[in-house]
């Protein structure tokens, strides 16, 4: 397994789409991260001295602008969401859904963070209110991917979502979508839903609204994708990058090490807005000049 000619080998038998499910050609991005976690299980058995040799095999190369499964949605597209909610959880479930959609839209959170938001819960996110300082959202180290506490901006829109809860009722857990069993007369088997089935039916709800944000890929087989709860995290990254807000600003709410992290996966932005941009900044300076040399 561990020769370069089997490595290789198998590489392009990934590629070329043999086992598949679909019985298609694989996407360069899916081989090359099943070929990274046989490479470093490959590497572990060189360091416990089962190999001789580490193992080579050639990186393949992947098209960076399709790093983004999905993409941000439209506003007019998170109504049409909205809309289609009851259609998916029912009538008596619907507004604690909604309410998980628009945390969703105005926080920049991922679904297993937004369930972990909670009022006064030990190693929940909590937001923070501190008087003469700027509200802050308060994320513990087991809800981070880089493992370290870290505090973030609240942003205004989330903030305003979290104080429409009436302060009597500012205990516990900040959202909890009700089960689907409602809508069929029978009881919730589980007192909380978790995370994971949340986010399944989040994408039904934008299957529900016709919310295509990635097409069907004739080549691999892979059907169109929907709107999904990452969208919506995508959606509220584009809207601060839309507003001017500093990248580094954004970097910090999405908790991404680099700009160039938030730009590929959560905020491309739009070029023709860059575009206006840059020409009034460079239209600008260029009417001072004038102006300068007119005096």
């Amino acid at each position: 397994m561990a020769d370069p000619s089997n490595l290789q080998k198998l590489q392009s038998r990934l590629l070329a789409g043999d086992e598949s499910m679909r019985g298609k050609p694989r996407s360069s991005h899916t081989v090359r991260g099943y070929m990274k976690s046989i490479v470093s299980a490959l590497n572990w058995a060189y360091y416990q001295d089962w190999l001789i040799h580490a193992p080579k095999t050639p990186r393949i190369k992947v098209s960076k602008s399709k790093a983004m499964k999905g993409r941000p949605i439209t506003e007019a597209e998170f109504k049409l969401m909205l809309e289609a909610v009851p259609k998916v959880v029912g009538e008596d479930a619907a507004e604690s859904w909604k309410h998980v959609l628009h945390g969703l839209w105005e926080s920049a959170l991922r679904i297993e963070e937004l369930m972990n938001v909670a009022w006064d819960r030990e190693g929940a996110i909590v937001p923070q209110w501190t008087n003469g300082e700027f509200p802050l959202l308060r994320i513990p180290a087991a809800m981070q991917k880089n493992d370290t506490d870290e505090d973030i901006p609240l942003l205004p829109g989330f903030e305003k979502l979290l104080l429409e809860t009436p302060v009597d009722r500012r205990t516990g857990w900040a959202f909890a979508p009700a089960s689907l069993q409602l809508q069929y007369g029978g009881k919730p088997s589980y007192p909380r839903l978790e995370a994971g089935w949340v986010g399944k039916v989040i994408s039904k709800i934008g299957q529900q609204a016709k919310i295509e944000v990635a097409p069907e890929n004739a080549k691999t087989g892979l059907p169109a994708k929907f709107a999904s709860a990452h969208d919506l995290r995508r959606s509220c990254g584009q809207r601060l990058r839309n507003a001017g807000v500093p990248p580094l600003v954004i970097c910090r709410i999405m908790r991404h090490s680099s700009w160039e992290t938030t730009r590929r996966h959560y905020a491309p932005g739009d070029v023709q807005k860059d575009a206006e941009t840059l020409a009034a900044i460079l239209e600008g300076k260029a009417a001072l000049v004038d102006g300068s040399d007119e005096k």
